[in-house]
């Protein structure tokens, strides 16, 4: 079980309510109350540290309340640092209700401005609360481009405290990476600065007992836990003591130090009990108490601790789910105000008709009766509403259109979203990979993690062009390749031949196509490549008539009798259902090495390929 490393430095962050108030309020209407008759300057400090409270709390819908008061005395102002700020708050806001792309925007927007009037340290900080979601995406190329460039910017402004803080966040992007000999430099960096300074550095140390243990340096590990307990009772710091109580068990159970473990994680029990989101660290402490009595053979007890951990992971799973149909709701109800949008203009259309028939009726009464007066009455009250009806009809086609940008990007966003999510699975795979210590689990759940972001390989080009149906196969094709390629350290030796026609195919049949490559091109680096000197890999994909798929290598071949045969691979099962669903054969030959051919029949559809409805056998899913 591995704990949250980011998690030590969201919880020191320091978020006092300010103004020498020890009990703020807990509704925006008593603050209102309170601030109503303060100078702007005043009133926005207090608004500002009670919108801090309530997001602290995770009480949003009242910390949203106080927003729009924030921007209105920033604007009245005109004061740039007040609206950046503001934009600070708002990125927080944002970033409690996991909507990750509205918060990155509202942080940079307060770079920006930062940056402009002089406050480098507000927009250090902005920079690195971006650097801190694209960590917990996953997206440490991203992070590390914020963190570096904060650096930059503290290094140019000799703001040794922000280097040091940042020095403090590569080394936390150093250890997810396993980089553990440069996480460890960059860490020791940042606790000589601090040493130097005489400020505190136990988060930094802390932070430091982590990578030691992720590094495989266990008693060092220790020892650097024990110096973060000695500077807690100290300095009488319970959070810092709570956490080395979740975290030290852990790297003492990999020395075989039950009892010792045992110890500590009781302490952990004990301190979690008192802090506000115990649940959160209850699932962890029990994880741990589960593995000390399993390693111990006590199985009846670890049993027991076992289920109270599946209970709090449930209760924060189950959490997380009801965030998600809200999500889902809301867009239910968007579609479901498009549908109303259209039933009122056939309305619309359905009452045009029977005014031109009324009209045509009132002319022919006219003319029989000759009551011309009331004819031109008629007629004069009836275009009139047939203007209102027009303008009516008018005002509903531009909320059609509307609606179509909006759905438009509402689909960017759910392709967004899935990619988001599956970069979390597949750093789920990840982290559960390391605790894993049989081989072949490892390589199981890595295969898996691999297929995951073959997936989210689609969903991140759909979110990224204006075709939100459509997968460009050239483009995925060379960024799947590309990154098996570096998965398995093939980026330089392998000599790659990639012949792919433009050609688009929608979602349905990019996912199983892009598995099927996936698969074969894995087991290429797998098996093929062993005793080649010069490995040399060759993919097409072409159309004529029928859709063609070619993986080629020059390595010693496949027996293709034993291959057919059933068996209990995952992958060649998962190939073979896959070749299934989109209704396609696979053909196999040893043409100078192993050659896959899969060929697919054409299901016309509007600009692409499409995939056949063909159920996939449930074992495969297993």
């Amino acid at each position: 079980m591995k704990f949250p490393l980011r998690l030590l430095f969201v919880l020191f962050l320091p978020i006092g309510y300010g103004m020498g108030q020890t009990t703020p309020p807990t509704t925006y209407t008593a603050l209102q109350a309170q601030v109503a008759d303060l100078p702007d300057t005043v009133r926005f400090e207090r608004l500002s540290d009670f919108c801090r409270h309530m997001q602290e709390k995770a009480q949003f819908d009242e910390s949203a309340r106080a927003i729009p008061d924030l921007m209105r005395i920033a604007q009245r102002n005109r004061n740039q640092s007040l609206l950046g700020r503001t934009y600070m708050v708002m990125g927080y806001q944002e970033r409690g209700l996991n909507k990750v792309t509205p918060a990155i925007d509202n942080f940079q927007r307060a770079q920006v401005i930062f940056g402009t009037a002089g406050q480098y340290q507000r927009q250090i900080r902005a920079l690195q609360r971006i650097d801190n979601i694209y960590v917990h995406l996953r997206e440490l190329t991203m992070a590390e481009k914020y963190c570096l460039r904060a650096l930059q910017i503290a290094r140019q402004h000799k703001l040794e405290g922000e280097v040091a803080n940042l020095y403090t966040d590569l080394a936390t992007i150093a250890d997810i990476r396993k980089n553990y000999t440069k996480a460890l430099d960059y860490n020791e960096k940042a606790i000589q600065i601090y040493r130097a300074r005489k400020e505190d550095y136990s988060a930094t140390l802390f932070n430091r007992g982590i990578i030691l243990k992720n590094a495989g340096r266990y008693q060092e590990s220790i020892d650097t836990y024990a110096q973060c307990l000695a500077i807690a009772q100290r300095t009488n710091d319970h959070l810092l003591a709570g956490m080395v109580y979740v975290n030290l068990p852990n790297t003492l159970l990999l020395l075989n130090r039950a009892d010792e473990a045992e110890r500590y994680i009781r302490r952990a029990l004990k301190w979690a009990r008192q802090q506000p989101q115990s649940q959160f660290y209850y699932q962890y402490i029990y994880e741990t108490l589960t593995d000390i009595y399993q390693k111990r053979g006590q199985y009846q007890q670890a049993l027991a601790y076992h289920k109270q951990w599946v209970m709090y992971r449930d209760s924060l799973f189950n959490a997380e789910k009801s965030r998600q149909l809200i999500e889902i709701e809301t867009r239910y109800q968007t579609r479901e105000k498009q549908q109303q949008i259209l039933q009122l203009d056939a309305d619309n259309l359905r009452k045009k008709q029977q005014v031109g028939w009324l009209v045509a009726g009132i002319a022919l009464l006219v003319l029989l009766l000759g009551m011309m007066a009331w004819q031109y009455r008629t007629i004069r009250r009836m275009n009139q509403a047939l203007g209102e009806t027009n303008q009516t009809l008018s005002q509903a086609n531009q909320r059609i259109s509307q609606q179509a940008v909006q759905l438009k990007e509402l689909m960017k966003e759910l392709h967004h979203r899935v990619k988001n999510n599956l970069a979390i699975v597949s750093s789920l795979l990840y982290l559960q990979s390391n605790r894993l210590e049989d081989e072949n689990a490892i390589r199981a759940v890595r295969d898996g993690q691999q297929r995951v972001e073959a997936m989210s390989l689609i969903h991140q080009q759909l979110y990224q062009t204006d075709n939100v149906t459509l997968v460009s196969m050239p483009e995925y094709i060379g960024d799947l390749v590309h990154g098996l390629m570096q998965s398995f350290s093939h980026k330089d030796a392998l000599a790659l031949q990639l012949d792919i026609d433009p050609i688009e195919v929608d979602v349905e049949m990019a996912v199983p196509l892009g598995l099927i490559i996936n698969e074969l091109v894995t087991n290429v680096f797998k098996h093929a490549f062993r005793d080649v000197a010069q490995p040399q890999l060759s993919l097409r994909l072409w159309t004529d008539e029928h859709l063609f798929l070619e993986v080629k290598d020059n390595g010693p071949g496949v027996d293709i009798d034993q291959w057919q045969k059933p068996g209990r691979s995952f992958g060649k099962r998962l190939i073979q259902s896959l070749t299934k669903q989109v209704g396609a054969r696979l053909e196999i030959h040893n043409e100078g090495g192993t050659c896959f051919r899969l060929i697919i029949p054409p299901v016309p559809t509007v600009g692409g390929w499409k995939s056949r409805s063909v159920t996939v056998s449930d074992s495969v899913l297993v």
